[in-house]
């Protein structure tokens, strides 16, 4: 197998527009847009492409780029994009001619992420640069609700990209090993597939991380897959709020438990308030939320966890008042975290054993030396197969894997 330092999500990147798949409409969309501008200046300058993380927005955009022989001014949600960088870099790149007076293509990636007191100004600054641009400017974005990008759909085409056909999906996760020299049975990549829901790029790096743990024949065990990307998502969101409405609300909207999403923000906030003053007060809000768990947890009081939501939403993201909103890599929280998720699995785990001693009239002591076994085999031989058991059972499918 052949190693290298990069990500596989970095190294698979297409490099032509044949080798993109899915979303066959808004490419096809988006690559009339861009040829038109090799004939006339369109009416609208600027392409709006929008969808969930991981469906091909960005590598669209590179391939299509490349395949036209144009230059490519990036600009992602890693660098400081306020309103002077855009009237400066972005104008400057948007409105200079090239020497041969060839197009160049600028990409402004996420500008759903740009909100905050350190990006203020920022939108209305690319609807200037929009209205006198000489090249072509493609704009990604996650969330088609998020109110800082409305006034970019009456000034742009707009292409909607949906999550990828796990046939697709699973076609390049094929490429992939192949190129890698390495064999992986077919139910693991059905597997990794089914748990990435359309996300490509996460599929690519579960299978990454399955192969370079020495596992190609055993079914992966990925049950968090989707808390840790629906946590990810919502930290991501929610340090892109500039309110208390708007940071409430995307609490309010993903299914994540109070104690977990603590430690998941005590573990990376300091990765985007880069101020002493934004630090102390993002603390102070998971020590208070902190402190009303454990009186919740002493005297059962859940009246108090809407105040805990409270500090965990509205009091982290209100903390960020002037350091601009970035693209990070999260962590995963450390030792805390393990023995949580430690309690949780066993309490399912003796919720699944009760259901299964109450369903089929077998002792608990029976069924964990015999059944528990069994229902494992055959989700690892059949991943799909969780979803009758549950039935069966009359249980979430998390019962059934084990998780918290």
């Amino acid at each position: 197998m052949s190693e290298s330092t990069l990500p596989w999500t970095e190294l698979y990147r297409p490099t032509s527009l044949k080798e993109v798949v899915g979303n066959r409409d808004a490419i096809k969309g988006f690559n009339e847009w861009l040829n038109t501008w090799f004939r006339k200046m369109p009416e609208k300058r600027g392409a709006l492409l929008i969808g969930p993380p991981g469906v091909g927005k960005t590598a669209t955009t590179l391939a299509m780029a490349k395949d036209a022989g144009l230059e490519i001014v990036e600009f992602n949600a890693s660098d400081k994009r306020n309103k002077a960088v855009i009237e400066d870099q972005v104008m400057q790149a948007a409105t200079q001619e090239t020497l041969g007076g060839e197009l160049r293509l600028i990409l402004l990636d996420e500008v759903d992420g740009l909100s905050g007191t350190g990006d203020r100004g920022g939108i209305g600054a690319i609807l200037k640069v929009l209205s006198i641009t000489l090249h072509p400017i493609v704009m990604t974005a996650n969330d088609p609700d998020n109110p800082k990008i409305k006034d970019l759909f009456k000034v742009s085409r707009v292409f909607r990209f949906s999550t990828i056909q796990e046939k697709d999906m699973l076609n390049v996760l094929r490429r992939i090993i192949e190129s890698q020299q390495v064999h992986v049975d077919d139910v693991v990549l059905e597997y990794i597939v089914e748990n990435a829901r359309g996300d490509l790029r996460a599929a690519i790096s579960d299978l990454e991380a399955h192969i370079k743990g020495g596992m190609t024949s055993v079914v992966p065990e990925f049950a968090s897959r989707d808390v840790r990307r629906g946590i990810e998502n919502a930290i991501r969101r929610l340090l892109m709020a500039n309110n208390a409405r708007t940071a409430k609300m995307v609490i309010s909207e993903v299914d994540i438990d109070h104690e977990k999403l603590l430690l998941w923000l005590e573990e990376n906030i300091h990765l985007h308030l880069e101020l002493p003053r934004e630090l102390e007060d993002a603390y102070d809000a998971l020590s208070n939320a902190d402190f009303l768990i454990g009186k919740i947890s002493i005297n059962q009081d859940w009246r108090l966890l809407s105040y805990v939501y409270d500090f965990l939403s509205a009091g982290i993201a209100t903390s960020r008042k002037t350091t601009s909103f970035k693209k990070v890599r999260y962590t995963e929280p450390t030792w805390p975290l393990l023995v949580w998720q430690g309690n949780r699995r066993r309490t399912k785990r003796m919720s699944l054993i009760k259901r299964l001693a109450m369903t089929t009239g077998v002792s608990k002591k029976r069924i964990q030396r015999t059944h528990l076994k069994l229902i494992d085999v055959l989700i690892k031989r059949t991943p799909k197969i969780r979803v009758q058991i549950s039935e069966w059972l009359g249980v979430k499918k998390a019962i059934i894997d084990g998780r918290g």
